[in-house]
């Protein structure tokens, strides 16, 4: 592998706002992940597998964020890298990369590049740098990325002179050393979070690295507007991604599916030929030919099987629900196990909390839920069940069996007249 025998520090100290407080940028979100996390996994993907974080503030919020068992260490003022000591001893034969928690996009092909030109030119350290052109500059710059790769043994007398691979780069040099600049071919390697407008700039072009990927994959983005994914989502082909959706975390999208307008899809599954209209699925799997929408919201633990249907206002909670059920409007299914082919009337509501406890509900095949219908949990509903508009249930109910559970209607003649005379009476 290209980074056999490396380690890397990884640098996610505090940015000084003119405010009196520190504030580490590594932390701040990009497409929806720190931007730590983001260099941990470049790291990573170069096979670099031992990691240190130096912190200088934050270590828990760090720690939070990142695989766990991270190693993350302390940095106090005036320290340098000295906290970083006793890592480096152990890994003084291998080639260290530095580099700072709010660089994103220090692509693996990149590191990778600069340890190559680092090895062959033999030299100590070995900064990356990048040519980019400022939008607000006339001409091409030439922008130091703060990371490099530093030979193990050049580091221990350079620790309390820097805290970027430039200064420590410096310091190598004032030593003796042979410090090199390595130039990347992706301008993007010298962008880095340092305020909210570079932060900006980097989601520009993250969400724009996101975007292309997918329509090299065949999915229709035509109207991008408020369209932002999650560079971990994977959407098959074929699929339309309407304005205003956004699609987090490790989603996946099958084939020929049409997702929005103004939907949220979170850590779900979601199967071929799907439509979500206007709807939030949160932590859920649905089978193919799923509809949902407008204004519906399946919560986390949810199932829905194949061909089902749920329309406006309709709200699913860690239930599972079988093949071709449909659940036009207005009505909750929270803890339910509901079975194939079942009818939700409008108004249903399964009353699955006691005030202390959640209980679930199971709904049989081919069941019939009138309108206005509420399943007091623990209640089970047979195969074909019927239950009559209006009736709550209390008690199972057996197979084919219909369920009435209402007062009976009484008619007073002249009452409303004689109310309207004397409505206090």
């Amino acid at each position: 592998m290209p980074t056999k025998n490396t380690c890397a520090l990884l640098l996610a100290g505090g940015e000084h706002e003119g405010t009196g407080s520190c504030r580490s940028w590594a932390l701040s979100r990009l497409l929806f992940r720190p931007l730590i996390r983001w260099v941990w996994d470049n790291c990573t993907e170069a096979g670099i597998e031992e990691i240190c974080v130096i912190a200088q503030s934050d270590p828990e919020r760090i720690q939070r964020e990142l695989p766990e068992g991270a190693l993350i260490l302390r940095q106090e003022p005036g320290q340098g890298l000295r906290c970083a000591e006793a890592f480096l001893a152990e890994h003084r034969d291998a080639d260290v990369l530095v580099l700072t928690g709010d660089a994103p996009f220090l692509f693996p092909e990149v590191l990778e590049g600069a340890l190559a030109s680092h090895r062959e030119r033999k030299a100590a350290a070995t900064t990356i740098a990048a040519a980019w052109k400022n939008p607000m500059a006339e001409e091409e710059q030439l922008y130091s990325t703060r990371s490099g790769w530093f030979r193990g043994e050049s580091l221990p007398e350079a620790l309390g002179k820097g805290t970027s691979a430039n200064e420590l780069a410096g310091a190598v040099q004032e030593a003796g050393g042979q410090a090199d600049c390595w130039l990347s071919p992706d301008f993007r390697a010298a962008l880095r979070a340092t305020g909210r407008q570079q932060l900006a700039l980097l989601s520009h072009f993250a969400l724009e690295m996101t975007l292309d990927r997918l329509y090299d994959q065949g999915v229709d983005i035509s109207i991008p507007d408020g369209v932002v994914i999650d560079p971990r989502a994977k959407i098959g082909e074929g699929t339309q991604i309407l304005p205003g959706t956004i699609i987090k975390g490790e989603t996946v999208v099958g084939a020929g599916s049409v997702i929005g307008p103004n939907s949220w899809l979170e850590d779900s599954v979601l199967g071929e030929n799907c439509v979500i209209n206007a709807t939030y699925v949160l932590g859920s799997v649905l089978e193919d030919d799923v509809q949902l929408g407008p204004f519906v919201r399946v919560r986390p633990g949810s199932r829905l099987g194949t061909g089902v249907r749920i329309g406006n206002f309709v709200e699913v909670k860690n239930a599972t629900v079988g093949p071709g059920t449909k659940s036009a409007h207005l009505t909750y299914i929270g803890d339910a196990d509901v079975g194939a082919r079942v009818n939700f009337g409008c108004g249903v509501c399964i009353a699955n909390y006691d005030g202390i406890h959640k209980h679930r509900t199971t709904i049989g095949d081919d069941c019939f839920l009138g309108c206005n219908t509420n399943l007091v949990a623990p209640v089970t509903l047979g195969d074909g069940a019927y239950t009559a508009a209006g009736t709550t249930v209390t008690q199972d109910v057996p197979e084919d069996a219909l369920c009435i559970g209402r007062s009976r209607q009484v008619n007073l003649p002249e009452r409303a007249r004689e109310h309207r005379k004397h409505p206090r009476k």
